[in-house]
């Protein structure tokens, strides 16, 4: 079976978004990235910031969680106006379940939301890493936000706790391995268009017979 979809890692300061696009006009494939929010919200009839926050509180609240486990949280109350477990749950549960069933449609490369774990199970879809050494990262993060090395570094992060949290707290991965991708293309010296070409190159070859 060839890849119908393509899964992208999405990682700050490492020319995914760029590489992604670029491959999806190269093999005539939808774009999906943040925009399953707006598809989770308009399917089921919800405010497209009530969808995005749910993922910001688990992320938040998996931290106190794992900070009061290790005896260094104080004990915060309940606010119900902050956390709904129940809502929040099954919020993360109709992203999931969007981006699997983009990958069913195929033709698409789904490029949020920790696509290549949600289409870990399936043969059609090509998980791709696009990753770059840390000093590469803050370059390029102070560099397109405008940002100190000190302020992109905090920057970087927040934005990889972010990233660690979700995967933990979706799909209960405590740490990336190149093991769960097919590709991992390191851009430090590989420029966007040449990674490109390695993904559709991938994508258009006949499956092995």
């Amino acid at each position: 079976m060839g890849y119908r979809t393509v899964a992208l890692s999405q990682v700050d300061g490492t020319g995914s978004e760029a590489i992604g696009r670029d491959a999806a006009r190269k093999l005539g494939f939808g774009y999906l990235n943040e925009a399953i929010i707006a598809q989770v919200a308009r399917d089921h009839g919800m405010d497209t910031g009530t969808v995005a926050e749910a993922e910001r509180r688990k992320s938040f609240f998996l931290r106190v969680a794992e900070a009061a486990a290790r005896g260094t949280a104080n004990p915060v109350p309940p606010d119900p106006s902050v956390y709904e477990p129940d809502q929040t749950d099954k919020l993360l549960s109709l992203i999931r379940d969007t981006v699997q069933d983009a990958a069913e449609r195929g033709s698409v490369i789904l490029a949020a939301h920790a696509a290549c774990y949600a289409c870990a199970d399936r043969p059609d879809v090509l998980r791709v890493c696009i990753t770059a050494p840390p000093a590469t990262r803050l370059s390029r993060v102070a560099a397109a936000r405008g940002l100190s090395d000190k302020e992109a570094a905090r920057w970087l992060r927040r934005s990889d706790a972010g990233r660690a949290g979700y995967l933990k707290r979706v799909y209960g991965i405590s740490g990336e391995s190149p093991a769960d991708y097919d590709v991992v293309i390191n851009t430090e010296r590989l420029a966007p268009d040449a990674a490109a070409g390695l993904i559709t190159g991938l994508v258009r070859r006949p499956a092995d017979g």
